[in-house]
């Protein structure tokens, strides 16, 4: 049992680390001997958990993914309402993404267009299905325990759709002009049109 917990946090190690390097250096400039030496461990122990650096990357985006999931589902679970949990999905949302933009910089530097079309477009894609997913379980609590009206699937799609294209648009905008001051509220205002449109 020990030896899997070991395991375990060998693996979670090398990912931590990688992560600081790409944060360092850029994807690109990172090499499985600069995360074997950053680790203390040999380049076969690293190799024991993962065969190259793209599978090295690939589990680092899916950590990612995770621990950003984790972080807004347990925003939304604060909330008690099926309003508020929406409203809390959109402003966790714009938080995680802002906490993490430099990192996303980072692995973007000296990517040319092919490569951050491959990495960062399968990275948004995961993230955004990820979301889809939370989102669909919400609304289908909120419809099984009746605090939302029977909403049908493609409507649910729809909606869930329009959510995270409008909170990305807004936190870029946001981030652009380098302004939250007005996030609560552009938020209410949102959280608003969903409620009165499935109301």
């Amino acid at each position: 049992m020990s030896s899997h917990t070991e395991q375990d946090q060998l693996s979670q190690q090398i990912l931590d680390t990688a992560s600081g390097l790409y944060l360092k250096y850029g994807l690109k400039k990172v090499t499985m001997d600069d995360i074997s030496k950053a680790v203390g461990k040999s380049r076969t122990s690293i190799y024991y958990y993962y065969k190259n650096r793209e599978e090295v990357f690939q589990a680092v985006l899916e950590n990612l993914i995770k621990e950003v999931i984790s972080e807004i589902d347990s925003k939304m679970k604060k909330k008690r309402t099926f309003e508020g949990k929406i409203q809390e999905f959109c402003l966790a949302k714009v938080k995680t993404s802002e906490e993490r933009s430099s990192f996303f910089r980072a692995i973007e530097a000296g990517m040319d267009h092919e490569e951050k079309s491959k990495h960062i477009t399968d990275a948004h894609n995961r993230m955004m299905e990820a979301e889809r997913n939370l989102l669909l379980n919400l609304f289908s609590t909120g419809i099984t325990k009746g605090s939302i009206p029977e909403v049908a699937i493609e409507e649910q799609e729809t909606i869930i759709f329009i959510l995270q294209s409008s909170i990305r648009g807004i936190r870029r905008e946001m981030s652009l002009k380098n302004n939250f001051e007005s996030l609560n509220n552009t938020v209410n205002t949102l959280t608003s049109m969903v409620i009165k449109h499935i109301s």
